[in-house]
């Protein structure tokens, strides 16, 4: 029975198998439809799709509020507002601490 190996690094399909492990990012292109077949098996999908956290009310507003003050601070600069460009970065700064925290940014 033929056994794929990866040209670069030397690890054979059987040894993917065997461990679920590969050895070299050359070994993805060397073993593609192998590999894509094997996640198909395993999961809904070969390929990743990522998951979107959902918001709760809190946080919705926490990021709209974040996100308006960044706007609020670029028109202050663009009209050399300076003492509120210095206002709206220190809320901006308390408001990316929380943001943060909350792991949204």
């Amino acid at each position: 029975m033929y056994d794929k190996v990866c040209k670069s690094c030397g690890t054979y399909l059987s040894d993917y198998y065997r461990t679920g492990m590969l050895g070299c990012p050359h070994c993805y292109v060397a073993f593609r439809s192998e590999i894509t077949q094997s996640l198909a098996k395993i999961q809904k999908s070969a390929r990743h799709e990522g998951k979107i956290p959902t918001l709760g009310s809190v946080d919705k507003e926490l990021y709209s509020e974040y996100k308006r003050l960044l706007a609020e601070k670029e028109a202050a600069v663009l009209e050399s507002r300076f003492s509120d460009v210095k206002k709206i970065s220190d809320e901006l700064i308390d408001l990316k601490t929380e943001l943060e925290r909350r792991g949204l940014i």
